[in-house]
């Protein structure tokens, strides 16, 4: 996949230099029709424009009640436990499905290997799409993946087909999966980053209380060394990703070298998926941590950079 990724990335980021992520942004009230088919974001409008495409599967990012609630016409609800393993007692959350799940899922939702898949989010809250976005990078479909700019909101204030009806079981397909695993960083390699920081980047995605000490839950609060602070909610503006060119800008004055891999990791591994997306587009070369903060606080023998004394 390394070979796909990086082609794509060279084809989205020339795009995006030429005309940047803004013609997906909201400009007048009206949203325009790029990006071509091989890009990573299509607009309200693309989606239209192609919503009979015999190979086009739109599935809404979501739960139960927000698909229930109203969804684009035809559309199907994926969540994210049927994309991760099953949650066991003291065990990591939210963490990569098998290639036999996640093959299971595809050929359940119409999915084959000539489908065009558009994710949905629910609302300007990415992190779950992007979750499935990375999911089926993983089983192989990143060239063929696409998420909806604006969500769902900007598509029902635009006033375009919606339903509350689920649609009928999808034809069964064929789906031959081909697994990349390294879109995955593991806990090994992220240690590896601690001890040498000027070869990767290390992002963490969390709020800012949390890199800089609340818990979150966890036993030990605080960061792991080398990671620079990139929230999540700082790339997106109501469901709109930020253009090209405010989107490098941030990674830099965040302290992202241009010139080096990244690796993005959260609190479980949703949240980083955002950055993930972001920075592949950009053309970085990405992985994400799966088990994120999650797994790195609860080993005990790896350092946390920790709040200051009394904090």
């Amino acid at each position: 996949m390394q070979t796909a990724l990086r082609r794509t990335r060279v084809l989205w980021t020339s795009a995006l230099l030429t005309i940047g992520l803004s013609a997906c942004h909201r400009s007048n009230g009206s949203t325009s029709a790029r990006p071509a088919v091989d890009h990573m974001l299509v607009s309200t409008s693309w989606l239209a424009e192609h919503a009979k495409d015999a190979d086009l599967v739109v599935l809404h990012v979501g739960n139960k009640a927000q698909y229930d609630s109203g969804h684009v016409a035809g559309s199907r609800l994926v969540t994210l436990a049927e994309l991760s393993l099953p949650q066991v007692e003291g065990g990591l959350t939210l963490q990569m499905g098998t290639p036999e799940q996640l093959t299971a899922w595809a050929q359940r939702n119409g999915i084959s290997n000539r489908s065009r898949v558009v994710l949905v989010p629910h609302d300007e809250n990415l992190q779950s799409a992007t979750r499935a976005f990375i999911a089926l990078a993983y089983l192989g479909a990143f060239e063929h993946t696409s998420l909806l700019n604006g969500s769902y909101k900007a598509w029902k204030s635009e006033a375009r087909a919606v339903s509350t009806s689920t649609p009928a079981p999808a034809t069964s397909s064929i789906y031959t999966p081909t697994i990349h695993a390294e879109v995955i960083a593991t806990l090994a390699q992220v240690e590896a980053v601690t001890k040498d920081s000027g070869r990767t980047n290390l992002i963490d995605a969390r709020l800012p209380r949390f890199y800089n000490g609340d818990g979150g839950g966890y036993p030990r609060p605080g960061h792991i060394p080398t990671a620079v602070n990139v929230p999540l909610n700082t790339v997106s503006t109501n469901g709109f990703m930020k253009p090209a060119s405010e989107l490098k800008t941030l990674l830099a004055q965040s302290g992202v070298k241009g010139d080096k891999p990244v690796i993005t990791y959260c609190h479980i591994g949703q949240q980083a998926t955002v950055l993930w997306f972001v920075a592949t587009m950009l053309g970085y070369d990405v992985k994400m941590f799966d088990g994120s903060f999650q797994e790195w606080s609860g080993t005990p023998r790896l350092p946390v950079v920790a709040p200051p004394s009394g904090k």
